[in-house]
């Protein structure tokens, strides 16, 4: 793991640059704390990968948040000691098509939070919309394959997850949102990135708001199949969607695009284990 030593005192300040990797705790010694480097950035020194055991959480801003159940008294004093929060939050799940998390707050404040991730920048209110660090390497992934100048639609696009990343690759973005919370956030990144030439964000039901054709369409909502009609009628040949869904539901999206007269190339790729038995997984699918 690639770190650079720096004075305890500095700690506070300097997490918030942008070569810290914030998906990495800092190791923390008598002569300093050896600071996770992101890849791409200079460091000091080399350390072994560490993996910490015991219960898993995200750490969003200057917050923490445990996901599953409900935490117990002794994990909650292991973050604390670990990552000194100003508040630290449950989050049972999340409701509806506009993703409201059910959220109780254990200790300590919360309200509005600064996330940096990948070089781009998240505010967002962690007690009134969702936000989701195990989607990083699929945001990565879904940046990468961008090419400048293609039109993009963001289907459901939050506080701008996926919206922000494309745009900074070179694409043109649509990003529509239903919940007004988060649509808030999303024009507030998009300034905060710099992005305001290339990200047109709609407040409203995506269905009623895709206009023309789009080269890429992102459907990032595990009921996203159930929209997949909708967004078929604004694809051209070789317009790629990526459709998220919770376990494989390739059957239904044959059956979709059969109903709608059009062939596709459909491969699927795993995000992260959303339960026991079930993955969060993306179908891009390639219109022919």
């Amino acid at each position: 793991m690639q770190t650079r030593l720096v004075p305890l005192t500095d700690m506070a300040v300097l997490m918030t640059e942008s070569w810290v990797d914030q998906t990495r705790r800092p190791f923390i010694t008598a002569e300093g704390a050896y600071v996770p480097v992101r890849e791409g950035f200079p460091s000091t020194h080399m350390l072994p990968s560490r993996r910490r055991s015991g219960r898993g959480y995200q750490k969003l801003g200057d917050v923490v948040i445990f996901h599953g159940a409900y935490p117990t008294l002794d994990e909650v004093n292991d973050v604390k000691t670990l990552e000194k929060p100003r508040g630290i939050f449950w989050i049972s799940g999340h409701e509806g098509v506009t993703r409201e998390p059910h959220i109780l707050r254990i200790e300590g404040s919360g309200g509005e939070v600064t996330h940096r991730e990948s070089g781009i920048i998240y505010r967002l209110d962690i007690e009134q919309v969702m936000f989701s660090q195990g989607n990083r390497e699929e945001k990565t992934r879904i940046s990468k394959m961008i090419h400048p100048g293609e039109t993009v639609a963001d289907m459901f696009a939050g506080i701008g997850y996926f919206s922000l990343g494309m745009a900074r690759a070179g694409a043109r973005v649509h990003a529509m949102e239903i919940n007004p919370v988060s649509f808030k956030y999303l024009e507030q990144n998009t300034t905060l990135n710099g992005l305001t030439g290339k990200i047109r964000a709609d407040n409203g039901d995506c269905r009623n708001l895709l206009s023309g054709v789009y080269d890429r369409i992102h459907m990032g909502h595990f009921e996203a199949v159930t929209f997949l009609d909708q967004a078929l009628r604004h694809v051209h040949k070789e317009t790629i969607l990526h459709v998220h869904m919770l376990g494989d539901r390739s059957d239904e999206i044959k059956n979709i695009l059969h109903d709608s007269s059009l062939d596709a190339n459909i491969t699927v790729h795993k995000v992260k284990k959303a339960g026991p038995r079930t993955w969060h997984l993306v179908a891009d699918v390639v219109i022919e």
